[in-house]
């Protein structure tokens, strides 16, 4: 049996008539009013438009302002304040409170705005902050207050050597609690008074005063009196201003005048030999040694003005003139023995 042979024709009739259609379809969507230059399909789409928003309402087309856009319109422009943080007081008494939304009648919310600042958290228990001293260290609820118990100390023992581990305080206290016991004693205590020994009072203010200069700059290439020097060593001319006034002090409260004028006459020369820096408020503390040993010194003149002869009168001004051109204050020591002569 013989196939019959393919035919395409039919196919391309169908093809080719398919495709004619599409020009015409083209055309029919590109024409135009010739009134107006519109395409039909534009035409229709307006009036269609037209007709849909004619018949919408007109609240649909302008919406009204949400309640939040309606709570920030009631306040204003923002008014920036004249300090940092505003006076809430005076906010208060011109009733320039943020307006919440329970103010507005046409809205029903939950949700209400805070109208004044943040308030600092509290603690639990405030009335611990008002009562300091029951945490302070020295208190009798924290710590066992100290008594003076007497050691018992064994016959083998030396006496001196044990007053060698007892403090000056505590020895002053013992000296004190027998001359009480017995008074006969304070005289003969007296005519074995010694005089007091300055040396280790100046081996602790030189010490204190090298110290300044381990702690300068080592290079010769860097300055040692500017801010920079000064600001490496300031610890250790802090220490030997107060080593220099405290020393002095108890001097003139154990009323040992000559002894107290040894002191400012050896001091001096100490407090002569610190550096002087170029920066003229840190030599601050090398005036205030000065004007502390100067007080000192007419102290200690005031108090022996009856018991000095003239041979110490002239001794102690000669040395005083040496110090005139260190400090200005030492003129009055020697207005006041210029005077008691």
């Amino acid at each position: 049996m013989e196939t019959p042979p393919f035919n395409p024709e039919p196919t391309r009739m169908m093809t080719r008539s398919v495709l004619a259609e599409i020009p015409t379809r083209l055309g029919r969507l590109s024409m135009t009013d010739p009134n107006n230059g519109l395409g039909r399909n534009d035409h229709h789409l307006n009036i269609i438009m037209n007709t849909t928003i004619s018949n919408y309402p007109t609240s649909m087309m302008t919406p009204s302002p949400s309640p939040d856009e309606l709570i920030i319109q009631q306040r204003g422009r923002r008014k920036i304040p004249v300090t940092f943080s505003p006076d809430i007081d005076a906010i208060k008494q011109n009733n320039q409170e943020t307006p919440t939304k329970s103010g507005c009648s046409n809205f029903k919310s939950s949700i209400v705005l805070r109208s004044t600042p943040r308030k600092r958290l509290l603690l639990n228990d405030p009335l611990e902050l008002s009562s300091p001293d029951k945490y302070k260290i020295g208190s009798p609820s924290c710590k066992k207050l100290r008594t003076e118990v007497a050691v018992e100390l064994p016959e083998d023992n030396c006496l001196l050597s044990a007053l060698k581990s007892l403090s000056p305080d505590q020895l002053i206290g013992i000296i004190g609690q027998i001359v009480i016991d017995h008074p006969s004693i304070e005289k003969e205590i007296r005519s074995h008074f010694p005089v007091a020994d300055l040396k280790p009072l100046e081996e602790r203010i030189y010490y204190l005063r090298r110290n300044i200069y381990k702690a300068l700059p080592s290079s010769r290439l860097i300055s040692k009196t500017d801010p920079t020097a000064y600001n490496r060593v300031s610890t250790h001319v802090l220490a030997f201003k107060k080593c220099v006034v405290d020393q002095g002090r108890r001097l003139v409260e154990s009323n040992q005048w000559p002894i107290v004028m040894d002191y400012v006459f050896m001091a001096w020369k100490h407090v002569r030999n610190t550096p002087i820096w170029d920066n003229p408020a840190h030599n601050a503390a090398r005036r205030q040694c000065f004007k502390s040993l100067s007080g000192q010194c007419i102290t200690a003149l005031k108090h022996m003005k009856d018991s000095m002869n003239q041979q110490s009168c002239d001794n102690y001004k000669n040395q005083l003139k040496l110090l005139v051109d260190d400090s200005e204050d030492i003129e009055w020591c020697l207005h006041f023995l210029n005077i008691r002569e």
